[in-house]
Order: C-alpha cells, then structure tokens, then sequence
C-alpha cells in the first residue's frame, strides 16, 4: 500500500453559538489552515488486481469567495489495507462526509463499525462524477488554483485511475452540495458553477 507520509491531525471546534460555524485547523505543508468541512472520497477495486483508493480534502473557511481545496491525506492500495488507511484518516481528520463512487460501496461502510456508528455521514456521488463532465470539473479547479493536491502525487500516481476517480467523486460532490455557513447565512448554488463549465443540462 502506498499512503502520504505527512501526518495530517486536524482539531475541531464545535459552533459557538447562534449564527456561528464548527470548524477544523490544522497545519498542512507548514501553514496553518481553517477548514469549513472535511469530506473523504473513496473508490473500491470493480476489477481483478485493481486498488481501492481514499483521498481527503479540507475546504478552506472563506464565505464569500469560490470554494477551495486542499489535499489532506490518500492511500491506495488492497481494500483491507485502504480500510484500516480509512479509519486512521478518521480518527485523526474528523471527517464529516465520506462519498463513494457507488451505492454499493456505500452499503460496504455501513458494515464497517467504525464508520456507521461514527460522526461522519456517507453519500454516494453524482452519477456524472467519474464521467468526463467530472474530470473536467475537477481539472478546471485545478487550472484556477483552487484545489492543491500536488503533494498527494506521489501517492496517487500509484494508481492514477482508481485515485483520480476517488477525487472526481469528493469534487464534484462538493460541487452539487456546497457549504452552508451560519455566519452570514451564505450558501453557495451549484447551478451557477455548472453553467461556467457547460454541465447545465447534463
């Protein structure tokens, strides 16, 4: 199994009161970070001597600006060996949102009981995720500097497909479902984001 050696421990502050946020820091590659979610996404092998992939992503705390990402950990390799990469994730990360590539591997968490009995909650991607609609999401956020993810490579080119799909499912289900802040009650639409890409009616 190939997993990102920096070790990522987030702390998380639980809202303070009417009209504010819960919230995670932490420091990742030497700065330290306000995140409004941490999501997971995470893909198992559909064929022999593929591997499972998990990638996790913080979204940073800016109400009023476009989302932005920034890799906190991945891991890929045999799915016993991903699992147990997984619960380390959530022990450590705090995630509040785990998205699979599939119902079924949906139904494969829920008899993990580390995860059906823990905080975070499971949602499957958008069909069109792991299309070419959602590379290209994906890819633009990348071109505008919008999700860093170049020191999780490494680990992820060892199963380029499978890690890729893990990243197009948390992406572009960030992308469907944004952020709610409390503060300002400001939440960001999807529709106008799709319709900068040319998704809208896809």
């Amino acid at each position: 199994m190939e997993q990102s050696k920096d070790v990522v421990v987030l702390e998380y502050q639980t809202a303070q009161g009417p009209g504010t946020d819960p919230y995670w820091t932490g420091t990742v590659e030497g700065h330290k970070k306000k995140f409004i979610r941490v999501i997971i996404g995470l893909v198992l092998p559909q064929l022999d001597r593929q591997f499972a992939a998990v990638i996790v992503l913080g979204e940073l705390y800016r109400s009023f600006q476009p989302m932005d990402w920034t890799g906190l950990a991945a891991a890929v390799g045999s799915w016993p060996e991903v699992q147990g990469a997984l619960l380390q994730f959530c022990r450590d990360l705090k995630p509040d949102h785990i998205i699979t590539e599939s119902q079924e591997t949906r139904q494969t968490l829920w008899r993990i009981p580390e995860i059906s009995t823990g905080p975070a909650l499971t949602y499957e991607a958008p069909k069109y995720a792991t299309t070419e609609v959602g590379r290209q999401n994906v890819q633009a956020m990348l071109d505008e500097d919008r999700l860093h993810v170049g020191h999780l490579l490494d680990v992820m080119d060892h199963e380029p497909d499978q890690a890729n799909k893990a990243l197009q499912c948390a992406v572009n289900w960030a992308i469907d479902f944004t952020a709610l802040y409390r503060q300002g009650q400001k939440k960001r639409g999807p529709l106008e984001y799709k319709r900068v890409f040319g998704t809208e009616g896809l």
